[in-house]
């Protein structure tokens, strides 16, 4: 069970034990405290169940009450001087096996002398005690738990991320679709009829238009992702201060453009350019993005708020780049609320998001590692679905203005090289948005595997600082940042 046990010797002072207890236990978590009263079984060997409690236990509270050194049998042979007493054979195994052992004075108690004590007992009279008056049982007993905090470990468990949505439909069926799908489209598009009044004028066959407009529609996005790549530091930089924020932050900064443009739609339909139907159909998208907006803000506001109430969370095992971002500024932040000596939870609790930090880090840097059609399979199954059937749109366009010039008896080598080239282009521009699109994922995903550990060394050295043995006793338990509202 680890935790803490409380050796005492029973008699007038049980409640001020019992308070002992509670305070332990509203503190570390019930679990994490033995007293025999409480905590043994009925019909439980008692002997076994307090050796066990003892060698598993992180530290042992020897309750000293008055006389209690001197505490004597009713045949008058004093207690601790006897091999079988409890409350020397316990204190005797912790001191055995290195426990951490925190003698308490209860009201006008003294620390007993080494002569007072059996040998095997003298090692208690070096240790510094502290006391637990009546009095001043409320700041006493905050001294005892704060004394305790280095060595014993709270009861606590990282929390589960959400089951992960299902992932997006793909795989085999989604394959077999685009197979099916392109296809029909190879197959059917040449068949459709064509009528021939473009030959002998300017005018080129539909089929041949439409293809160029895929082609020229293929140039939308390589334009895009080329832009991006172009300016990424640009973007980096700013996606990833946005990442670090709070999401109430971020819409504090950006709210006046979201309100700009609802402001515009909203001009646009009442103008009255518009009929009475398009602008009632404009006013209703607007409606329902802003109404969209407004729960997702709501649904995020607490989303960060959990986060932050409830530490540490387990990062989900596809992590994105705000997630891992935003769980690093997270701990920065706790750890500015802390103060050295980091208690054992803290130390624990911020080790524990450190190695789940550099364990998302290994997966993004696999994920970085990944082939391009493993890539598109994990990541964008519908856009490669996409792309495979708008090339083959493309294709089929082209081999039906083939036939409908051959029909004509217009065909000739330039013209169908030039269909060969158009769908070609198109082939080259799909495979150059992909390769851009892949490749900047790429040099993202190991950016900010470099940059995060960097982050994360740091914040593990920190740790290590903050963790130091103290130099002067703590008076009060060690403040839980989540227990306060998360700073900006």
């Amino acid at each position: 069970m680890s935790g803490v046990f409380i050796n005492y010797r029973r008699g007038g002072h049980s409640g001020v034990v019992d308070d002992l207890d509670a305070a332990l236990a509203r503190h570390f978590g019930r679990d994490q405290v033995f007293l025999d009263r409480p905590s043994l079984l009925p019909g439980q060997r008692f002997a076994d169940a307090l050796a066990e409690r003892v060698a598993d236990c992180d530290a042992l509270i020897a309750v000293l009450h008055p006389g209690w050194a001197d505490e004597r049998q009713p045949s008058g042979a004093r207690r601790l001087d006897e091999p079988e007493d409890w409350v020397r054979r316990e204190i005797e195994w912790a001191l055995a096996d290195g426990k951490f052992v925190l003698p308490v004075l209860l009201d006008g108690a003294e620390m007993p002398t080494a002569a007072e004590l059996p040998v095997t007992l003298r090692a208690l009279a070096g240790l510094n005690a502290p006391r637990l008056r009546v009095a001043h049982r409320t700041a006493d007993l905050a001294v005892v738990v704060a004394a305790l905090e280095g060595v014993v470990r709270p009861d606590w468990r990282p929390v589960e991320p959400p089951e992960e949505r299902a992932a997006r439909p793909g795989g085999r069926w989604l394959a077999a679709l685009t197979a099916a799908v392109a296809a029909a489209v190879l197959v059917g598009v040449p068949l459709l009829p064509q009528d021939d009044d473009w030959v002998g004028t300017d005018v080129l066959p539909y089929t041949l238009t439409a293809a160029l407009m895929c082609c020229l529609l293929l140039c939308a996005p390589l334009i895009a992702v080329a832009a991006v790549r172009l300016v990424r530091r640009s973007v980096d930089d700013l996606e990833r201060e946005l990442h670090t924020v709070r999401h109430r932050t971020y819409i504090r900064g950006t709210w006046p453009v979201g309100v700009g443009l609802v402001l515009v739609g909203v001009y646009g339909a009442l103008r009255g350019d518009l009929g009475m139907v398009q602008a009632l159909v404009l006013l209703l998208v607007l409606g329902v993005a802003v109404a969209r907006a407004a729960a997702a803000d709501i649904r995020l506001r607490r989303r960060d708020d959990e986060l932050w109430a409830r530490w540490p969370h387990r990062l989900p095992d596809r992590v994105n780049r705000a997630e891992l971002r935003r769980a690093v500024a997270r701990l920065h932040l706790r750890l500015d609320r802390m103060t050295a000596p980091l208690s054992r939870e803290q130390r624990e609790k911020a080790d524990w998001e450190l190695d789940d930090i550099a364990g998302a880090l290994r997966r993004t840097a696999r994920e970085a590692a990944r082939t391009r059609g493993l890539w598109l399979r994990r990541d964008h199954p519908w856009l490669c679905a996409l792309y495979t059937v708008w090339l083959a749109l493309l294709t089929a366009l082209a081999a039906a203005s083939g036939r409908a010039f051959a029909d004509a008896g217009e065909g000739t080598v330039r013209r169908y090289v030039t269909l060969g080239v158009v769908v070609l282009l198109g082939v080259l521009l799909a495979f150059g948005t992909l390769e851009i699109a892949y490749r900047y994922q790429r040099r993202q995903r190991r950016e900010l595997v470099r940059q995060i550990d960097g982050y994360r060394e740091s914040l593990a050295a920190r740790v290590a600082g903050m963790s130091l043995p103290p130099r002067v006793k703590a008076t009060a338990p060690a403040p839980r940042p989540e227990e306060y509202a998360e700073p900006e």
